[in-house]
This record gives structure tokens, sequence and C-alpha cells, in this order.
């Protein structure tokens, strides 16, 4: 078997191979989006109540949706060594439950954790110095621990959606899998976002046109960095696998 492990170089290296290759079809088809969704804003007006507005925004939202859906799908393919095809854009629809599923859960999650943030900052402002120094001091480091413990629970979920659009598995299913496949790499994986936030950073400072480029390619360093992920949670149990007969075959022998 060929050696994995989880290198932030290499995913850089490789997703910087891919942009080579797919890189200007995939910033185009980036940059198309963009236009039909600054498109749909301009005719949509600003009178909130318009039939038009609603309308607009409606289809706003479903395109927006389905083409985050599509582009993942399409990432994917090409690093199974497909050429991108439009198609894919059609056929993902049939994992569009599955995947809303997953954003309410996802959202859900947040809000949770955001409304019993906010009743911890309420009280902890509330309450006055001169009555106790230490509730207020608790109460920041209880938000203090809750944006942590939120943070890291996204980042054990955060491929959730690709495991969505790469197989066939549930909602909960997929949110299982993508925690079990990140489970001991998360500081890898902090490390990882920070580089992608700094590789965007500069990207903006590029005539802030080098975005599109640098979210793309954002997209391809998150989607080997799952695939690389999968692979060494399968090599994991392959391995356990093995140590289990070996074990089993021992205790036939004794017996």
């Amino acid at each position: 078997m060929k050696d994995v492990s989880f290198s932030q170089s290499m995913m850089f290296r490789k997703s910087w191979d891919f942009m080579k290759k797919q890189g200007v079809t995939m910033v185009g088809l980036y940059l198309a989006f963009m236009v039909v969704s600054v498109f749909l804003s301009l005719i949509s007006g600003e009178n909130v109540t318009s039939g038009r507005y609603i309308l607009g925004n409606l289809l706003a939202a479903i395109l927006s949706w389905g083409f985050g859906m599509g582009f993942g799908k399409l990432i994917l393919n090409i690093l199974d060594g497909m050429e991108p095809k439009m198609s894919v854009f059609l056929s993902i629809w049939s994992r569009a439950w599955t995947y809303l599923k997953l954003e309410i859960l996802i959202l859900s999650v947040i809000v949770v954790f955001g409304l019993i943030a906010f009743i911890v900052a309420d009280f902890a402002v509330k309450v006055p110095l001169a009555i106790s120094g230490f509730i207020p001091l608790l109460g920041y480091l209880i938000l203090a621990v809750l944006i942590i413990l939120l943070c890291w629970i996204m980042i054990r979920i955060s491929f959730a959606g690709m495991i969505i659009l790469d197989t066939e598995l549930g909602c909960m299913a997929a949110v299982k899998r993508s925690w079990q496949i990140t489970k001991g790499y998360v500081w890898q994986l902090v490390l990882l976002y920070l580089l992608i936030l700094l590789l965007n950073i500069l990207g903006l400072l590029a005539l802030i046109v080098g975005v599109f480029f640098t979210i793309v390619m954002s997209l391809f360093i998150s989607t080997i960095a799952y695939r690389v992920l999968w692979a060494l949670y399968r090599e994991n149990e392959n391995i356990m696998d093995e140590v289990s007969t070996v074990n089993h075959n021992n205790e036939e022998s004794e017996e």
C-alpha cells in the first residue's frame, strides 16, 4: 500500500497541480456563478415586500445551494481523474434532501451554541463588578469555552458535506464518518484552515481578482484533505482487522 500521511504542504502542491490542469475551467465557472448571482440581486430590487424581491432572492438562494453541491462534486470527480461535466449540476440534486438536512443540523448546532453564549454573555455583563468580580470573569471564561467547543465540533463534522456528495450515506451517517476520519487530526486541520485563510487573504491583496483563484484552490485543498483523512482511516481500519485476525488465530492455536 502506498504510504499516506497528513501533510499540509503536500495538499497545497497537489491542489496547485490540479489548478494548473483545471483551474481556468473551475475559476471561469465560479466567476459565471458570481455574475448570475449579482444579476439576480440587481433585478430583485430593494423593496423587501415586493414579489420580485422575494422571487429573486429565492432563486439566488436555490442557485447558490445547487452550485455549492455541484461545484463540490466536480472537484471530487476531478480528483478521481474525471473531466468536469456540467451534467453534475443536474445529477447532484438526488442528494439535495440529505444535504439540506445536514445544513439544518449544522445551523441548529450553531443557533443552540449562540443562544447559550448570548445568555452567558448577557449575564456576565449585567452582574456589577461591585457585587462580584468573579461571576463576570467566570461568564467570559464559559463564553470562551463555548466558542472553542463550537469550533472543535465544526472541524470534526466539516467533511460531512463532502461525504454526502461522495457517497450514498445519509445525513447522520455522514456526520459520524466525518467525526471518525478527523479523530486525532484536529490540530493539523486547524493549521490547514489557517493556511487556507492566509491564502485567501493573499488572494484579496492581489487586486481582489486573485481571491477567485484562491477560493477554488482552497476547495481543492479541503477536498484533498478529506480524501487523505479517509485513506488514513481505512488504512487504520485494515490494520485493526489484521490485528484482530492474528489474535483470533492465536486463540485458536492455543485451543
